[in-house]
């Protein structure tokens, strides 16, 4: 994919404490966004650089699991970051990612977003949002993260395969929306999470995080780790962002990577 094909914009904007440039690339098609932003990133592409696509041919998610990315219906983007922090604390990125994309949908757009642990955000129990994080490190600093974010946005179906599990803004509210002011809305949200999280630490993230989870804290789970399941009680968020279930036989276990299922209380 060659620059040539992209249209290229650039905005400053302020954050708290701090001030990132947004430096935007368009496509009309792309395989995925985070591939193209990963070959921005390896030619020295600043902090904040935007890479948005009207359409992604091999869009992914975790697990890399296909992105369904119809054209000009979703936000299909990726935000190279340069965070200076350590390599064991670039994953928090997702969770910053999910606090501000789920504060964006409920505040600019007044649906009940809710995330599910680690950072699929979620209405009504099925799918509109999904964020990828792609590090890079070198030695032992981070050389770049890719944050890849898919909105399900004015989409009015989707594929039988995730039809009951995926669903859409439009799909919620019955109107479509500029794809365009919504990602420039998270974009700013962003950044101020992501200032917070570089000037205070981990701290007010957690804390926002659970506010806007139902699955984290109190929440009978299941979670797939591999090939090892566990199920318990969930009990909130560790300094790593990993998730604290209290498992059947009463200990604690802090599970870094998972696909958590809520589990229905009978009786």
């Amino acid at each position: 994919m060659s620059l040539d094909d992209a249209k290229f914009g650039m905005a400053v904007l302020c954050g708290v404490g701090g001030m990132m440039r947004e430096i935007v690339y368009w496509y009309d098609s792309v395989t995925s966004t985070n591939d193209v932003a990963r070959e921005l990133a390896e030619a020295g592409a600043e902090e904040g650089t935007t890479v948005v696509a009207a359409e992604q041919t091999a869009g992914r998610g975790r697990y890399a699991r296909r992105w369904h990315s119809p054209k000009g219906e979703g936000l299909y983007h990726s935000i190279i970051m340069r965070p200076p922090v350590p390599p064991s604390r670039a994953p928090l990125l997702g969770l910053v990612t999910a606090v501000a994309l789920a504060e964006t949908l409920r505040e600019e757009y007044g649906v009940v977003a809710d995330i599910k642990w680690p950072n699929d955000v979620m209405i009504g129990g099925r799918k509109v949002a999904g964020i990828l994080v792609e590090l890079e490190t070198e030695d032992d600093r981070v050389k770049y993260v890719v944050l890849g974010v898919g909105v399900n946005i004015n989409q009015a179906s989707f594929p039988e395969e995730i039809a009951d599990v995926a669903t859409s803004l439009r799909r919620e509210t019955g109107m479509t929306y500029d794809v365009e002011r919504f990602r420039h809305r998270f974009f700013v949200r962003l950044q101020q999470w992501y200032e917070t999280w570089k000037a205070e630490g981990e701290a007010p993230v957690l804390e926002r995080y659970e506010q806007l989870s139902s699955y984290v804290r109190g929440q009978p789970v299941s979670v797939l780790c591999g090939e090892r399941r566990v199920r318990g009680r969930s009990c909130g968020l560790a300094p790593t962002g990993a998730l604290l279930v209290e498992t059947e036989d009463g200990r604690q276990e802090a599970i870094l990577t998972g696909e958590v299922t809520k589990l229905e209380v009978i009786g």
